[in-house]
């Protein structure tokens, strides 16, 4: 069991009992891929003899090419592990892409001995609907590890996420990096890299894992 303290909504007294982490993928799992969402935006002026749906599919593939896990994810999985929490994931990508994450990139980045760390369940692709920032895909995850919505923690890099998570009632926080610093208003808990979940102390303004 982990509990997440903080001074933002109270004391060390109303400390949450966390029993479930759930992540976004894009920019959270994985390393944001801005450079070919700017790329898409900048060419969707499609050169002459491209057809759109070709030339988009042809970006996205480059995308998942590039496709990289977040520094210090490991650890934090090594860790939720260790603390027999289930993790889950919550996406409005596709479940090929999920399926791209789970099987080449891990297995290109990650020792065949720690694979087993990325055993997310459920996993909740954007066939859900409604998608977020609803809770609903959230609530779903909860009823389905049996918990309290205000016993997980919703990991993300979009106010989307955010919103997902608190509307569910859940601790929402926010992977920050250059570029969506803007959300950070809708955050609980605010962190540059995941990994950063993992401290000794509370911070004054953060929920923090403690063991």
């Amino acid at each position: 069991m982990v509990h997440y303290s903080s001074s933002v909504n109270g004391t060390a007294a109303d400390a949450r009992r966390i029993r479930g982490v759930v992540f976004d993928m894009d920019g959270t799992l994985v390393t944001p891929m801005n450079g070919y969402l700017q790329q898409m935006r900048r060419e969707l002026s499609i050169p002459n003899g491209h057809g759109i749906v070709a030339y988009v599919e042809a970006l996205s593939k480059e995308a998942l090419a590039h496709m990289q896990l977040s520094p210090g994810l490991v650890d934090l999985l090594r860790f939720l592990k260790a603390s027999n929490l289930p993790v889950a994931i919550i996406t409005r990508n596709s479940l090929a892409s999920v399926e791209h994450f789970l099987g080449d990139v891990v297995d290109r980045s990650v020792p065949v001995s720690e694979r087993s760390l990325f055993a997310f369940h459920p996993i909740i692709d954007r066939s859900f609907k409604p998608t977020k920032p609803s809770p609903d895909s959230l609530l779903h995850v909860a009823r389905a590890w049996g918990v309290e919505p205000s016993e997980l923690m919703m990991v993300g890099d979009h106010v989307d996420d955010l919103l997902c998570g608190s509307q569910a009632g859940a601790v929402a926080a926010l992977l920050r990096y250059e570029g969506n610093g803007q959300f950070a208003s809708a955050a609980h808990v605010v962190v540059d890299r995941i990994d950063e979940l993992l401290v000794s102390s509370v911070d004054p303004t953060c929920y923090y894992v403690t063991a």
